[in-house]
């Protein structure tokens, strides 16, 4: 059977490279792995043993360098590979922070499912139900959040503050052979750490320190973390931010 001379196989329509996906797209992928994530940190939980202790209060030491970030995806054509790139890019960055915050939710109570109810032995009810009641009027909208309230810092959760201690520990521990440390430098470390550079304000110079900003708030969290490095000493300190602010935005307590 022939083929007009204008039509193009069908296979090969059908392996046409997709265009590059739209920001609702990627959205859509963003919030599908954060949801699958939400879901094997609540396992992790559920299934944690205690012989596992050891082994876990480890694991931010063995996070290698660039690990996280070795398993970006391969480039595809033109701007479709960037989209698929930023997405594993980031999915490896969520696999980082769950993998981090294992050990401190090993205490963390499980929810126990609601009971299921009981079968209903009686039959449908004879009268019909009555209608409920509307209300005359639709209850008062809640007043705006005062912008400046929503800059206040933040009481960070026992488990957020047991998470931003194995961060310390693991950025300070990459940092502490750089000598004379650059902006460039200092970011360099903190890539190969996993850490991404949507979430790093900085690094940037100021006086005689290089000072860098980490937004780690993920599934509703509040955790930041603020660091600075000046070759000899390298301080980081943790503080909780509003969802509704950036981490620079916030106003830290004395």
């Amino acid at each position: 059977m022939r083929r007009l001379s204008g039509e193009k196989p069908v296979i090969s329509r059908i392996l046409r490279p997709s265009r590059r996906p739209s920001g609702r797209s990627s959205r859509v992928r963003r919030g599908a792995a954060l949801a699958a994530l939400c879901a094997l940190t609540l396992a992790a939980c559920g299934t944690e043993r205690a012989g596992d202790e050891d082994t876990k209060s480890g694991r931010d030491d063995r996070v290698g360098a660039g690990s996280p970030t070795a398993s970006r995806a391969g480039g595809g054509d033109g701007d479709s590979g960037d989209a698929d790139s930023s997405d594993a890019e980031f999915l490896a960055f969520m696999e980082l922070l769950t993998s981090l915050a294992e050990p401190c939710l090993k205490d963390v109570p499980v929810p126990e499912p609601p009971p299921e109810p009981e079968p209903d032995t009686a039959g449908p009810p004879t009268a019909p139900l009555p209608e409920p009641s509307l209300p005359d009027e639709p209850p008062p909208a809640g007043e705006p959040r005062d912008p400046e309230s929503a800059r206040k810092e933040v009481e960070l959760s026992s488990v957020e503050k047991c998470d931003a201690r194995i961060h310390t520990r693991r950025i300070m521990k990459a940092l502490k052979d750089t000598a004379d440390p650059t902006p460039g430098q200092v970011g360099d470390v903190l890539r190969g750490l996993g850490y991404i550079d949507e979430r790093v304000h900085g690094p940037q110079r100021s006086g005689e320190s290089v000072e860098f900003t980490l937004d780690l708030r993920v599934m509703g969290g509040q955790l930041c973390l603020s660091g600075s490095v000046t070759g000899t000493r390298t301080v980081v300190e943790p503080y909780g931010a509003s969802e509704e602010v950036g981490c620079l935005d916030v106003r830290r307590s004395e």
